[in-house]
Parts: structure tokens; sequence; C-alpha cells
């Protein structure tokens, strides 16, 4: 199990519209959701990391007990992820984006297994061979890292396109 997860949901969205896309509908339900879906088996503690632009979209969220919200200052995913490592200090922490649609429990559990096995202390996932997100922080050096490939099915929703992709999965 992780001790921490963080779903980054304190962008703009500029390619989607705003700063609303973690609650864009996709199958009647918001995007973010599905990561937090995701999320609740798997970590002790999860934390949706906001900014100002993006809290008031994400607060009428029916949040497990295990959820809170953390606001950083949203100026831009690098500078928030670094003060992320910084404030949160329990690994490992894993860090996903909120707009992963079709992502599973089980994604995130062999993602962790597997990462436990690499020596470098970040671990960047790819779903058939491309980046989508997600990286697990075991230690305090962020100077080495490995990629890990997870065979899973997810759609990183960063644009209309990617939004319809995901809407046409719909059951």
């Amino acid at each position: 199990m992780i001790e921490v997860a963080a779903i980054m949901a304190g962008g703009l969205g500029s390619r989607l519209g705003g700063p609303w896309k973690p609650t864009v509908n996709v199958c009647g339900r918001p995007l973010i959701s599905y990561v937090i879906d995701a999320v609740s088996p798997v970590s002790r503690l999860a934390l949706i990391v906001t900014s100002p632009a993006s809290s008031s979209y994400l607060r009428g969220l029916s949040l497990p007990p295990s959820f809170a919200e953390l606001m950083l200052d949203g100026s831009g995913y690098g500078y928030d992820l670094g003060r992320l490592l910084n404030v949160v200090r329990p690994r490992p922490l894993l860090v996903l984006p909120a707009d992963l649609y079709g992502l599973r429990a089980r994604d995130l559990e062999e993602a962790c297994r597997v990462s436990l096995r690499v020596a470098e202390p970040v671990v960047t996932v790819r779903a058939r061979g491309e980046y989508v997100g997600i990286s697990i922080f075991k230690g305090y050096s962020y100077d080495e890292w490995a990629d890990v490939d997870i065979d899973m099915d997810v759609i990183n929703v960063n644009d209309g396109e990617s939004l319809e992709e995901a809407r046409g999965r719909c059951k």
C-alpha cells in the first residue's frame, strides 16, 4: 500500500477550456472520480492537489474519508510538484494526474509492486510505451529515475480529441 497519493488537479486546463477540466463529464461522472476510485484502495491518505483557479470546481465532489484537499499556488506543474515533494514527507508518494480515464486500482497496485523492485528513487509509469503522468517517489533524491511499463488502458484527457475518445468508451 502507498502511504500517500497526490492527485494533481491544480492546472489551468487551457487545452480543454479551463480549470474545471477534472470535473468535466465523462460517462455521467466527473473525470476525476475515476482516479479517486482507483486511488482509494491503494493509498492510506490521498490528497487532491488544487490551486486557487481549480479549487472551487472540486468542492462539490463526494470524497472518501481518507481524502483531503491540498491547495498550492498553481504556478505551474513543475513548481507545484516541487512544493508537493517538499511539503508531503511520507514515502512512497504516488503522484498522478486528475485526468486519467480508465485507470483501475489494479493498475496502480501493479505500478507500486514493480516500483519496489527498481533501485532508483523515482519511478515513472508508462502505458503502451507512453508516459501517462504517474510517478512514484520512494525517497528524497530525484536525480535518478526509472521508467516502468504497466499493461493498462488509460486515456490522458488533455484536449477535445482525447475527451471524445474517453466518452466513446462509455458503456
